[in-house]
Order: C-alpha cells, then structure tokens, then sequence
C-alpha cells in the first residue's frame, strides 16, 4: 500500500512541474499603410501557418479590428485580403517609382510593396510605365488592386509580442494619397469664373486657369465632366510631349517626368484648354460643371507634389450665346492666336490696351461669320507684361463686345 502511494505521489508532482500548454490572443486593426487614423475597413484577415495552411479567418468591420483567440505557441503569420473599392494612383506615386529607379529616393517596405506593380520582387521601369498608363487609361496592374503585409510572428510561452497591425496598401498608390474610410482622395478646388453660356449642340471652348504661379516637372491630371451633357473632344495643353485620354466622363492627362525641364505658369495663365460639343441633352436651366478629381497630381520643380493648387474654371450654363473670345498660348512671346466665337455674322475690331488704358494695338478682323473663327495677334512690337484685349463684332442686330486679359512673357 505504501509503495502504490508512493507512485501516485510521484505521478502527481510530474503533472505540476509538467509544461503547460500555453495560447495567446492575437489582436489588431487593418491599417492603410501603417496609418493608425486610416484602418481598413470589411477586410479578411488570415492567421496562416508556416506551411502557408489557413488556420483562421476574421472578417473585420469599418474599423478593420480583427481578433484570433486561442494561438497556441508556433510561427505564423498575418496577411488579408478586401473587395473596396480602390483609388490613390496620382502622378506623386509614378514620380516616387520613377526617383527610386534612378537612385534618389528610397522606398519604405509599405511604399515597395505599392510600387511593385507587377509583382515581381523589383522596382524598375515597367513599373512606372504601368502606373503611368493606369493614371492615363484606367489599365489594371498584374499584382491587382490591393496589397497587404505578410507579418511573420512568433508565440513562445507568452514571450513574443503578437502583431498589433496589418498593413496594406493599393497597388500603385505610392505617395500614399487614398483614405479608406472615404473609399476616395479629396477633390482639388476649382473655383467657379464666370459663366460660359452654351446652347444645345453648340461647340464650345473653355479653360481652367491657374490661380497662383506653378513651376513643374511632370503633371497627371483628370478632370470630371458630365458625359450626358457635354461631349469633350480635345484638349490642350502648354507642355510639349502630353498624352491625354476622353472616356468615361473624365479627362485624363500625362505630361513629363522628374528629369524633363520645370514648365513654368503664370498667376491667372491658361492650364488646360477644352473643346466640346453640348449634347441635346443639355437644355434650358441646366449648368454644366468641371471638376479636378482627387486624384490629380502636379509635382514641382523640387520633385516634390505641389500642395498649392487653386484653379478657376467658368462654369458651362445653358442660355443664349454670347460673343467669347479666349487665346493660346498665354503667356506668349512673338504671337499668340486668338479664338473668337460670335453668335451673329458682322464686322470685328480688335483692341490691344496696356495697363494704364492706352491703345497699343488696333486690328480690323473683317467680316465674321457666326461661329468659331481663329485670328493670330503679332505680338513682335508689344513689351513684357499684361495687356486688355477687346473685341467688338458689329452685327445685324446688336453690337457684341468681349475682353480678356492676355500676357506678353517677354
């Protein structure tokens, strides 16, 4: 009796000193780029062995909080996986990739994995040809939409820290310009200048201007417009070498790379020119706005994204047509062309004034038919600086006038 006392005894103490099998709770948020104030919202996250075998998955809500309860000690890892909508590829990121190619600007691991568009372990040019053709045609990259970390870990008696986040980033979106939460980038403002009156399938031409002075190196721009009201077709723009894409409702221009020469733009100066056609669609107490989308990028002369960005626009209204008169280029330097639209046929006279009121210029412009029509201004006699430019077409019916503001750069 007393030696199978002595057994159970024995028996007893191995099972206290015994170890004990231990779990850990591994908790987090989905994070965009590492971002605390930007979680990722209605992802997957997935607790993966060694062997890349799914152990757990955890479906998040808004806030991207996940949760796995009960981890045994081992080596496992975290990535995910989400269906939102996605956004961010600006012109910032294409001029990051391409600043990385050539060896002056190192990527975080985060920005690595968003540049890494095709998926091949590298960064090199085909990734920056494919974000710029994203910027310009909407094309999808090989890698797909989103990104996320793979976050190796360890849990061993407690003593390694389990991951507190998951990073993820949308392909291409280098400069890290999305919000998840938004499922969007903040528009850029465009101030309405004036009205432009337009009837129904009437050819048009407005501008956006710039409102401060610009001096850039590349630019991806798009531009909203509504495709059920107005018919867009072409555009252009002071830089030489543009590429631009009409389709689905946006404007999408392509224009330099962070070794072209800065391109230089003056307070008040012509940005972007656009020609349309109103659609029959467009008709009376209707208005027709532009708008700059979230994702235009402009990066400056320091290669860095230019922050300060005001532009003006006339907002497109439906009503009876008036005499325009706008230019390209401006600023110019021996001579710039002047497009003048009249809505009756009549007589023109062209006026240059300077600043302090006085005629330098006088030009007779002949009959005018209605329409669009183009006169070229010599400029060759005028001096640096701004200058009124009027019109005045003698019609049937009434006297028409118009000016605008044009610059002489030197």
């Amino acid at each position: 009796m007393k030696k199978a006392f002595t057994c159970f005894s024995f028996l007893f103490l191995a099972i206290l000193v015994a170890p004990v099998l231990k779990a850990a709770d591994v908790s987090g948020k989905a994070l965009y780029q590492g971002d605390n104030t930007r979680p990722i919202g209605y992802t997957a996250v997935t607790l993966k062995n060694t062997d890349n075998n799914t152990l757990q998955t955890y479906n998040t809500g808004a806030d991207g909080f996940y949760q796995f309860t009960g981890v045994p000690n081992g080596n496992y890892k975290l990535t995910g996986t989400t269906q939102i909508a996605g956004g961010g590829v600006t012109y910032y990121s294409a001029a990051l990739v391409f600043l990385n190619v050539i060896g002056v600007y190192q990527l975080t691991p985060i920005q690595f994995l968003a540049s890494d568009v095709d998926a091949n372990g590298k960064i090199d040019m085909t990734d920056y040809n494919l974000i710029v053709n994203n910027i310009l045609q909407k094309k999808p990259f090989p890698a797909g939409t989103w990104r996320f970390e793979n976050v190796a870990f360890t849990i061993s008696d407690l003593k390694d820290a389990p991951p507190h986040g998951l990073g993820g980033t949308l392909s291409g979106d280098v400069g890290g310009a999305f919000i998840p939460t938004a499922n969007s980038t903040p528009a850029l403002p465009l101030a309405q200048l004036g009205t432009l009156n337009v009837t129904v399938d009437q050819a048009f031409t407005t501008q956006i201007l710039t409102q401060n002075e610009l001096s850039i190196t590349g630019a991806g721009i798009i531009i909203n417009y509504p495709s059920e009201l107005l018919q867009i077709e072409s555009v252009e723009f002071k830089g030489a070498d543009y590429q631009y894409n009409i389709a689905d409702g946006q404007i999408r221009l392509i224009w330099g790379n962070p070794n072209t020469a800065p391109l230089n733009f003056n307070e008040g100066e012509t940005f972007i020119t656009i020609h349309g056609i109103s659609r029959t669609a467009f008709t009376e107490g209707m208005t027709a706005g532009i708008s700059l989308d979230g994702n235009t990028s402009i990066v400056n002369s320091s290669n860095k994204e230019q922050t300060k960005l005001n532009f003006a626009s006339p907002l497109i209204k439906f009503g009876k047509p008036s005499l325009k008169i706008s230019n390209y280029p401006n600023p110019f330097k021996n001579s710039t062309r002047l497009t003048i639209y009249t809505p009756e046929a009549g007589n023109a006279v062209l006026e240059v004034y300077n600043t302090r009121g006085q005629l330098v210029k006088s030009i007779s412009a002949g009959a005018l038919n209605a329409g669009y029509q183009e006169v070229i201004l010599d400029a060759d006699q005028m001096v640096k600086g701004y200058y009124i430019c009027k019109i005045r077409v003698q019609a049937k019916t009434a006297v028409y006038t118009e000016a605008i503001r044009i610059l002489k750069a030197e």
